[in-house]
Order: structure tokens, then sequence, then C-alpha cells
């Protein structure tokens, strides 16, 4: 087992530059986000997944209420609404999650849009995105990975009532994801996805966190 060095005496101890391995965990988290167009309400259902409970911690950045605290039990899941009348229309909520995991929504609370949903793939590591258009025109949506990720930029095509699926590779990044999600016909729309697909095996830390 890895076994760090210890400081020297006297000093105050630094994180050590580059990678470090990692537990296997339980957790396959996923929030979902649907809007209610007719109430104006958006809604959030929670989950840790099918073998661990989860907490998640619910934030926003127009709104002054919160923060929000939900704990799901293993193999359950649950949801809550935010009224978008107490925003000036905007959803912009965040949820934080266990293991890096996060999800960012923000949209325009009564506009039928698109929307994107992800699963884990425990076998292979990747990420199961679905993107849903409930609008009346064709959307282009364009995932951009964060700097250090896998997936780079890629645009994906879809039609008024339709659905489209899409997994993204993370092997570049150790199963590690951070990426965003905008719409060519709505610049208020944003979905932010970042964590960590567990393989059931050991694994490393994320790429993302500044060491050294």
């Amino acid at each position: 087992d890895y076994v760090p060095a210890p400081p020297a005496t006297g000093s105050v101890p630094k994180q050590e530059k580059g990678a470090r391995p990692t537990r296997p965990l339980r957790y396959a988290p996923f929030v979902d986000g649907a809007a209610d167009t007719a109430t104006g309400k958006y809604r959030l259902t929670f989950s840790g997944g099918a073998a661990a409970g989860a907490q998640f911690l619910v934030t926003s950045a127009n709104r002054t209420d919160g923060p929000w605290t939900y704990t799901t039990e293993a193999g359950k899941s649950l949801a809550d609404s935010w009224n978008t009348a107490y925003s000036k229309a905007v959803t912009d909520l965040t949820v934080h999650g266990p293991n890096g995991f996060l999800r960012t929504f923000r949209a325009a609370g009564k506009v039928a849009g698109p929307e994107v949903t992800a699963r884990h793939v425990a076998a292979g590591g990747g990420l199961e995105l679905t993107f849903a258009n409930g609008g009346s025109a064709t959307v282009r949506l364009t995932v951009r990975s964060a700097a250090g990720y896998a997936g780079g930029v890629q645009t994906f095509e879809v039609r008024a009532g339709a659905t489209v699926k899409h997994v993204l590779d993370l092997r570049g990044s150790r199963n590690w994801y951070d990426f965003t999600v905008v719409s060519d016909v709505d610049a208020t729309f944003l979905r932010r996805f970042a964590g960590h697909v567990e393989t059931g095996v050991a694994g490393t830390s994320d790429p993302g966190l500044v060491t050294g």
C-alpha cells in the first residue's frame, strides 16, 4: 500500500505532486432536472445509486433562501421543486454530492427546451448522456470538457421532440469528468457535470486537483 513520506520536523505538510491511488467506492449518483413550463417550477430528482446512499447540497446563484440538503437511501430516490417566480423566471441551481460529484442546472423557467441527463457506466467507466429536446425547433447542444479531462468538444443536433444518446469515453482522464453543455438557441441554458465513474477497482485521484 502507498505510504506518504513523513513531513520534516517543524514543517507544515504539503500535498505531494502528481496523482495518488484511490480506493473503489460504491457511489453511482445521479441528479436529474425537469422543467414544468406550465407552473415555472423546476424539479430535481436525487439518487446515490443502487449500492450506496448519498447526501446532496443544493445552492442557488439567484436565490437567498438556500442552501438545501437532501439524503437518499441506497437504491432509492427523492425529489424537490423550486418555483422560478422567486428567481426572475430563471433556474440557477448547483448540486454538490460525494467524491467530487457536481451538477449545475441553469435555464429560463417557462420556456420549453432541451434537457440533459447523465448515468455512470461501471462497465468501462464511461458516462452515458441523454439529450432531450422539449422545444418546437431543432437545437444544437455543445459539450465542452474542462482542461485536463477527456471528451474535448462535441456538438449534437437534437430535433424537436427527439432524444439523442451518447457515451463519453473517460479513459483519458481516469474516469473523472468535468464538462458543460450549452445550447445554440438559448444563451441562458447551461448544464455542468463533474464527478468520477466508479468501476469497482482502485483508481487515481482527480486530474483537476492542484497539487504541489
